[in-house]
Order: C-alpha cells, then structure tokens, then sequence
C-alpha cells in the first residue's frame, strides 16, 4: 500500500483518480483548497492546500510516496491565471516532489498544449509541461484526449442541448476530429503510472475510436435515440458567444474552450497510450457512464 497525494482530488478528474488509488487499496490524500467541502470518499484523508500558497505545498506531501497533480484552470479570475495555474503552480509542486524525495509523479496536461499557440490557456499548458520537466525530471507528464463523464463539457452538453430541441449548433462545420477518452480510463491509466516501475516520461490517452466533431454528435444522438440536425455556425461567431458566456455563472463556454475545439485532438501514434498500460478504452459513445 502506497501513500499518494492528489492534488486537484475535488475536481472533474480528480475525483476518479481517488476513487481509483483507494479501490486499489492505498492510502489516499485529497488535496485542494477546501477539500472537505466538495464532500470525501470514505477512507479519503482531506489535506488543504493551494499550488498558489508556497508555504502550503511541502506540508501537504510531507511523507508521501507518490504524487500528481490534476489542477486546472479554464477561466481567468483575478490573480488565479493560466500561468499561475499551469506554469507556476506545476513548477512549485513537482519541485516539492522532486526535493521531498517522492517516488512516482504524475502531472496532468492535455493533447494540443504548445508553448508557442496563439491562445493562453494552450500556452500555458505547454510551458507548464517544460516547466515540470525541468523541476522534476523523472516526473510522468499525461496528456488526455477531450474528457467524458458525468458533468462533462461536451458529451454531456450534446444531450442536454439534443434532449430539448433536435438543432444543434455545431463548432464551425464540425470537421475537427477529437479522440475522446472516458475520465474514469484516464484515471486509471495514472493509478498504474503512480505504482509502476520505470514509466515512460510521456503519455497520450485517447478514446476507442475518432470522430469527426459532427459525427460524435449523430452517434451520442442516436445512442441516447433523440433526432439531430447539426448545423454549421463560423468560430468567430463561437468567440463572440465566449466572450459573453465567460461573465455568466459557471462561464458555460470561455473562449479558450473555443480554441480547444478548433484544433484536432488525437492521441500520437508515436507515444505511449492505454493500451501500453494494459486498458482498453471505454466506448464513450454507447456506455453512457
């Protein structure tokens, strides 16, 4: 049994990755800003702690055997940015890992993050990775396809919006070809990379099968046997919205989530995946978990 510590333990992935390492028997910190009020599983240690708050990092791995880190930001606020978050923050914890003498590290990022993009949330994904690897040089760095599972942003988007009326508003003409991947295989996959020997410095996780954006929207209709009718609407129509929608409660749609749809989201067939861990991606279409 393991000690392991995850920070972003409250969050969308987060959550599995706890749910994972306890199923598996280890002891298990969930780390964040207030973890005890999203609510513990049982047998979960809550540990509060904040990637922005140096003094508060090195406590909360203090005498643990592995670590990852599933903190993200998609909306700006103050000083909480991308490169806080991304950049920063993952610095200052894989160094903590890396000066605590911890085992196994895991940092989270995402297929498509590049130093040198035009948009800052896609950025600062990219300099977040070299950042970590040059804290903490044996650290494992994850990138995921598009995420699903409950409450997620787009499967989950495509049947509420489906489920009220058959039009669909598409992401330009809905050619972008996306790979999505089950959060709960993703979880998983980092379960194993926190207790295995020697794993590889780079991970891309993708789904069972690719899609063309418009494509995934038919199968996710036809599978939940609701009509659809997509229908094409230009990206800088999609920026206009964002930019409004960012200054509503819960920032439904930010325009970084617009320059995430724009570009193709497929694992490498040059890395390391799943499959190489021994999992077999979920069909996220027809397994609606």
């Amino acid at each position: 049994m393991a000690d392991l510590a995850v920070f972003g333990g409250t969050g969308f992935l987060g959550r599995c990755i706890v749910e994972a390492l306890l199923a598996e028997g280890h002891r298990v910190r969930v780390v964040a800003r207030s973890p005890e009020a999203a609510g513990m599983p049982p047998g979960a240690v809550p540990v509060q702690a904040d990637i922005l708050r140096p003094e508060t990092v090195a406590p909360a791995l203090e005498g643990a055997d592995g670590a990852v880190n599933a903190v993200s930001l998609y909306l700006e606020h103050g000083e909480v940015t991308f490169p806080a978050v991304h950049v920063d923050g993952a610095a200052r914890l894989a160094g903590a890992a890396r000066a605590a003498g911890l085992d196994r590290y895991v940092h989270v990022s995402g297929i498509g993050a590049d130093a040198a993009s035009a948009d800052p949330f896609i950025r600062s994904r990219g300099a977040g990775e070299a950042a970590v690897r040059e804290a903490c040089p044996y650290a494992s760095i994850v990138r995921p396809s598009v995420m699903v599972g409950e409450g997620d942003a787009i499967r989950s988007t495509i049947l509420r919006v489906i489920r009220h009326q058959p039009i669909f508003p598409l992401f330009g003409r809905g050619d972008t070809r996306l790979q999505p991947v089950h959060r709960a295989d993703v979880a998983a996959a980092i379960a194993r990379l926190l207790t295995m020997e020697a794993p590889a410095p780079l991970y891309e996780f993708g789904g069972a099968e690719t899609y063309r954006y418009e494509r995934l929207v038919r199968e996710v209709a036809r599978a939940a046997g609701q009509r659809v009718w997509p229908v094409p609407v230009p990206f800088v129509a999609w920026r206009a919205v964002a930019l409004v929608a960012e200054r509503l409660p819960g920032a439904p749609l930010t325009r970084s989530q617009v320059a995430l749809v724009r570009q193709d989201n497929v694992a490498s067939a040059d890395l390391p995946n799943l499959g190489e861990l021994g999992i077999t991606p979920t069909d996220i279409v027809d397994d609606m978990g």
